[in-house]
């Protein structure tokens, strides 16, 4: 797949085309050799450059899928804080009253906190919040 971009550009013809004055004579189609290719060829990778390189990619990708997790959970924690003191409950208080609410209720409650969360943030939608708030409480049971 890298070959066939890399050899892309060496098949246009780099200069325009040049006609022959004699219609019989063949017009060569391409004047320019391709360069890549042979550049290509002679610069040969090793399997265990390979490997370091995408060992290294994936680390850099795993670190930065950590870093947001931690950033989320860091997110809802201040969310579930501040819908506490919204409510005047403790987040264990909280905890218990939210798995007996309604989703009518929780979502009147959210509407309610983001509202109010709103004046001083440019908050998430209500059911982005709630779900936020879900996943949160969810995972300190």
């Amino acid at each position: 797949m890298a070959l066939r971009i890399h050899l892309l550009p060496s098949i246009l013809p780099s200069q325009p085309l040049k006609f022959h004055p004699y219609p019989s004579l063949p017009t060569p189609l391409f004047t320019s050799t391709p360069k890549t290719l042979i550049s290509l060829c002679a610069k040969k990778t090793k399997d265990s450059d390979l490997a370091s390189d995408l060992a290294k990619k994936l680390q850099k990708i795993k670190t930065q899928f950590v870093r947001r997790e931690e950033a989320m959970k860091k997110s809802r924690e201040l969310l579930v804080n501040d819908l506490c003191q919204h409510l005047g409950f403790k987040t264990e208080e909280l905890k218990k009253k939210w798995g007996n609410l309604s989703e009518d209720d929780k979502c009147g409650l959210i509407k309610g906190f983001v509202e109010e969360w709103g004046v001083n943030f440019h908050p998430l939608s209500a059911k982005s919040v709630k779900e936020m708030i879900d996943k949160q409480l969810g995972e300190e049971s």
